[in-house]
């Protein structure tokens, strides 16, 4: 048996000031609330962040990561609606970036 605890945080800012694998920023009003937190599914697709806009698999993500089957299933993705914003600690969703005419940042943080 596995617990996994997972915490978030969750802030409106004016400016991104540094990117890491465990601090996503995204366009707010992308989002549609509320926000939910779930085990990735087969079929699952995301637009991975960097690729312009070309889809992947989530299951060929985890293996192009060569992730381990207990690092899949303690993997969580948030999701807005049935769309992957970002798969937790490790890619967000292109989707979601932020733009030159984005009007509010939420920064968000595994902690």
């Amino acid at each position: 048996e596995v617990n996994f605890h997972i915490k978030l945080l969750f802030c409106k800012i004016s400016k991104p000031f540094y990117n890491t694998n465990k601090t996503i920023f995204v366009d707010d009003e992308k989002l549609s609330y509320p926000l939910t937190l779930r085990r990735w599914k087969t079929g699952d697709v995301f637009y991975p962040l960097g690729m312009e806009g070309k889809s992947k698999k989530v299951s060929k993500f985890f293996k192009d990561e060569k992730m381990s089957r207990i690092e899949k299933e303690n993997t969580w993705l948030l999701c807005s609606e049935s769309e992957i914003v970002w798969i937790v600690g490790k890619r967000a969703d292109e989707r979601f970036k932020i733009s030159n005419t984005t009007n509010n940042i939420l920064q968000i943080d595994l902690i």
